[in-house]
């Protein structure tokens, strides 16, 4: 098993002993609008979420068929379908726009994060001061991508999805030999199939690169969160909006302000609740144990002068006296006194 090392995302250590990153996707859900973005900046402070998380697409660089179409669910119009070409075009920002919804992130407190959908991106959130990079499942074999981020020196998120072993080792080496530093991989998937979703990877790979895992939460259903908190990861991404009724891709599947806030409070408690690695009982545990936990007590007569068997005593509660535990140092003592069923057994009584 390798040990994990820590990686520095602004203020905030992410790893082992650490609280838990929590980025709230706006990606899509900003709508390319920046009042409506300023609104969810806000929000995302509110909640008290460590990082907010947009994407720069750039379909200009990214599709060469503009000509395809992409059909979605929305929560009151049904399935919907649009040019991919100009619904990725409505998400867009000058780099000025990208550099002040960055510079309002960070006012806020929280981390800008980016997905960088194209080379050209990484030049502009360079600009805009970024801590960190990120790549979504479908740039994991964009090699050049890789190698740019990896020049910045800076750490990077990557969505997991469709990587296997050895592409996920091929990118960390395209990655670190450029000049990267540290990469967080992010459980995803990309089906409703249970036996595919394979969450056993979160241990396997903390184990097999030594580096911090979190989980991409696909959309508003959060017992898969919750398992994986109790696997260990290290950051968790949920999507954000503030209506799930616009009738765009990704509002239907995302968290409004109040179940995010429901959800983080949540995943704070299960936080908590995951302690430490220590066998250790509760304080409440330790106060019980004086009454619930057995001493030794006569179950018969035993006349002055017996040797104490097994069939003499037995362990009852309270445990105020000679532990039940301590069995095998009383068999084969013999009694000063005449003992009684139901008496309990205490040192003072031997010889």
């Amino acid at each position: 098993m390798i040990d994990i090392t820590p990686v520095r995302i602004g203020d905030r250590l992410i790893g082992p002993g650490q609280p838990v990153f929590i980025m709230a996707d706006v990606g899509l859900t900003n709508g390319g609008d920046l009042k409506r973005t300023f609104k969810l900046i806000d929000i995302a402070k509110e909640l008290g979420v460590d990082a907010i998380k947009f994407q720069m697409i750039g379909p200009e660089y990214l599709l060469g068929d503009r000509e395809i179409t992409y059909t979605y669910p929305t929560m009151n119009n049904g399935l919907k379908t649009e040019n991919m070409y100009e619904m990725f075009s409505a998400l867009s920002y000058s780099p000025g726009e990208w550099k002040t919804i960055s510079d309002a992130v960070k006012d806020s407190g929280l981390e800008f994060i980016c997905t960088s959908h194209y080379i050209g991106a990484v030049d502009i959130l360079e600009q805009c001061d970024v801590v960190c990079h990120k790549i979504c499942s479908w740039s994991v074999t964009h090699k050049r991508l890789i190698q740019k981020i990896g020049i910045t020196g800076k750490p990077m998120f990557m969505d997991l999805g469709t990587s296997t072993q050895s592409s996920l080792l091929e990118l960390f080496d395209w990655y670190l030999a450029t000049g990267g530093s540290s990469i967080i991989p992010l459980h995803d998937f990309h089906t409703t199939e249970l036996i595919e979703m394979n969450f056993r990877n979160i241990q396997h790979i903390k184990d097999t690169f030594g580096t911090p895992v979190g989980y991409t939460a696909p959309g508003r259903s959060s017992h898969h969160d919750y398992m994986a908190m109790g696997l260990g990861i290290n950051v968790l991404e949920k999507r954000l909006t503030h209506d799930r009724t616009i009738p765009k891709n990704g509002h239907w599947k995302a968290l409004e302000p109040d179940e995010f806030q429901e959800w983080i409070i949540i995943i704070k408690e299960l936080e908590l609740s995951l302690g430490s690695k220590i066998i250790k009982p509760s304080k409440n545990d330790i106060e019980t144990s004086s009454w619930a936990f057995k001493s030794l007590f006569a179950i018969k007569d035993i006349p002055k002068g017996s040797v104490i068997k097994d069939d003499m005593i037995d362990g009852r509660r309270p445990g105020t006296g000679i532990s039940a535990k301590d069995i095998d140092d009383i068999i084969g003592r013999r009694v000063n006194c005449d003992i009684k069923p139901g008496t309990m057994i205490t040192w003072e009584m031997l010889t």
